[in-house]
């Protein structure tokens, strides 16, 4: 399962590293928007396969940020 950045943003923490283990709304990463703060959550559990991003990167909307397995 691939998580996408539901807009543009820069990516402000990481609370998950590849290997993880987490539940289906586990928060994984937060990207801030425009002063906002945008928490981006697990859809469903597994294993975090890939990270993406790192804090500081800008991302687009609809850029891959994780993948899920």
């Amino acid at each position: 399962m691939e998580l996408r950045s539901p807009g543009v943003g820069r990516v402000l923490r990481m609370a998950v590293e590849v290997g993880a283990q987490v539940e289906r709304g586990a928060e994984l990463m937060v990207i801030e928007s425009m002063k906002v703060e945008i928490p981006i959550k697990a859809a469903a559990a597994g294993r975090v396969k890939e990270i993406h991003v790192k804090v500081g990167d800008h991302v687009q909307r609809n850029r891959i940020l994780a993948k899920i397995e």
